[in-house]
């Protein structure tokens, strides 16, 4: 029987372009008389190639974080009358971009239900867990869960288990008793299932190199048909 639900978070329970798109149009309008000419478009260009759905590329990190190496593309690649200071635009990624979090459709509804249908929350996210907090926040989510578990604060990264393991354990339930839902076939599903817990694949953006021993969503809402099936097994 399942007793808690665990999510991912970008992909899963926020809409990583989304936020993108909004935070390139919050520093368009903040940034607005420094630069020549302000393109939106141009900017969340720029921030996508970065940061990649929150999966950067080695390649493109100039820096140790997303967002200094986001700041400094942007200071390199904008035209600006007056160009802020390095930290200052890597601060404005930041502060910002929690606060500009565009959740998936359907996530607020699927958190409330769960919420009262007596389910454990937790979160497992891989980043830093100031950044996470801070999505989550701007998304106003934070309350729902018992649990906000990172690689950031645990040290360890999905998709390896134990990150999922000391989840559970703060939940006070059993592996076994555990529900994943996840957007990433190898972080959040496989890792998932490794650790013992059952997986919901949410599909659409990532492509599957591995075949997937897990069932598909396409939208947060249809976890309910699949708690139901698993209670009645």
């Amino acid at each position: 029987m399942i007793r808690a639900v665990l999510f991912d978070l970008d992909n899963t329970l926020t809409h990583r372009g989304r936020s993108v798109a909004a935070f390139s149009q919050q520093l368009a309008d903040y940034y607005h008389v420094q630069l020549q000419s302000v393109n939106v478009v141009q900017i969340e260009t720029i921030v996508n190639r970065i940061d990649n759905g929150g999966y950067p590329l080695k390649e493109h990190l100039t820096h140790t974080s997303i967002g200094a190496s986001v700041a400094y593309a942007l200071l390199q690649e904008l035209s600006w009358n007056l160009a802020p200071d390095l930290n200052d635009l890597s601060n404005f990624w930041f502060e910002q971009f929690g606060r500009c979090a565009v959740a998936m459709p359907d996530a607020e509804q699927t958190l409330t239900h769960l919420k009262q249908a007596g389910y454990k929350l937790a979160i497992i996210s891989n980043g830093g867990h100031a950044t996470r907090l801070s999505i989550l926040n701007g998304l106003g989510f934070a309350h729902y869960f018992d649990v906000i578990n990172t690689s950031g604060l645990f040290g360890q990264a999905k998709p390896k288990p134990d990150i999922f393991i000391d989840t559970a354990q703060q939940l006070h339930v059993e592996v076994e008793q555990c529900l994943f839902v996840g957007d990433h076939p190898i972080n959040d599903v496989h890792g998932a299932q490794q650790a013992g817990m059952q997986a919901l694949w949410l599909s659409g953006f990532h492509q599957p190199l591995v075949t997937i021993n897990a069932p598909q969503i396409t939208a947060l809402s249809e976890i309910f048909k699949h708690l139901t099936a698993m209670t009645d097994v």
